[in-house]
């Protein structure tokens, strides 16, 4: 009955933006739901590119957001959006592993490094040019419109642990895919939580530590229940962002599209040159006003620590394989490819 009832709010949904296109005069409006509040990092992100979607298209096309999940749950993004429930939400390909098998590769451990610049134009380009990444896309009837890095997930918890390999046996948070198997690989118990449960979790002592992207953590307020941070480095949320049903963007006029196409570019960039400089803010904030100590690994637990994420990587590619996902090593080489060809790019403009 579920099914049936989203499916309907789809066909409803795609039916509504091509009657109402503008030979009325009037714009078409597109829901986005969203788990942010309207004044946290990301939200005030999305508002602006909402705000530019009405510039550039003159007012054809209106976004409106829905925040907080007060539309939709954001572990329930691909079938909210695919339904037509929302035309667009963030969705996060480790919620939905089964549906999104080659995305979900591209969060890795270790999928990025310090260049958030340029691994956000090398996935944006493995979206659009990797072919069988573009037709698993296709598939589940989505389209990216924003990209997202998280910068580099670091490890954060309520005390800070006596030294770093303390961390076997502590049950923590954990985002999903491969990083379930690094956190398993440290000794440590992962469990997967969407980010609005942290709060509680951490604060309940229901987890001992989480996978702390600390840009989206701040409008979480998590700096009040965390007092350490382990600066992990190990990558972090790539294979994720704002995307709209494929559908509903199809039914818009090519002007439009072409419009929304530039404007993911500009923003993706726009985005991670923000990240790169707010995080480093953030941090200093979060050490300076509300006392969160950060730690450096030692040579000893960071040679740990690299061994740990690649013998994930390794994990993850190998059981995609196995559950005949035959392209995810070609995925994966693509990106990195991609994504060392921007960091030499941009390397040399410095």
């Amino acid at each position: 009955m579920k099914k049936v009832c989203f499916f309907m709010a789809g066909v409803m949904s795609f039916a509504l933006v091509l009657m109402g296109w503008p030979t009325n005069g009037l714009a078409v409006e597109l829901k986005y739901s969203t788990y942010v509040a309207p004044t946290s990092w990301h939200g005030e992100m999305h508002q602006w590119w909402a705000n530019e979607v009405d510039k550039r298209t003159g007012g054809k096309v209106k976004i409106k957001i829905f925040w907080m999940e007060s539309l939709t749950k954001h572990k329930d993004g691909l079938p909210s959006v695919q339904s037509g429930m929302c035309d667009l939400t963030w969705l996060s390909s480790t919620y939905h592993p089964s549906q999104l098998p080659l995305f979900l590769i591209l969060d890795n451990p270790g999928n990025f490094g310090n260049d958030y610049v340029a691994s956000t134009m090398a996935i944006m380009e493995t979206l659009e040019k990797e072919p069988s990444i573009k037709a698993e896309l296709e598939r589940e009837n989505i389209i990216q419109m924003m990209p997202h890095i998280s910068g580099h997930t670091q490890l954060a918890m309520k005390r800070c642990l006596d030294k770093f390999t303390d961390i076997k046996g502590k049950t923590l948070r954990t985002y999903g895919g491969a990083r379930a198997k690094y956190y398993e690989n440290l000794g440590a118990n992962p469990i997967f939580m969407p980010y609005p449960e942290i709060y509680e979790a951490i604060d309940r002592g229901t987890i001992s530590a989480y996978d702390c992207a600390v840009v989206l953590s701040h409008g979480f307020k998590h700096y009040e229940v965390t007092k350490c941070i382990y600066k992990i480095n190990a990558g972090g949320a790539l294979a994720s962002g704002v995307f709209m049903n494929l559908k509903t963007f199809k039914g818009l006029p090519a002007d439009v599209q072409k419009t929304l196409l530039d404007l993911r570019r500009e923003y993706g960039i726009k985005m991670a040159q923000k990240q790169m400089e707010d995080e480093a803010k953030y941090f200093k904030e979060w050490n300076t006003k509300y006392g969160v100590a950060l730690k450096e690994l030692t040579p000893e637990e960071r040679k740990l620590n690299i061994e740990a994420f690649k013998k994930a990587q390794e994990y993850m590619l190998k059981k995609q394989e196995s559950d005949g996902h035959g392209a995810v090593r070609k995925v994966w080489d693509y990106f990195m490819a991609a994504r060392m060809k921007y960091e030499g790019e941009r390397a040399k403009k410095k």
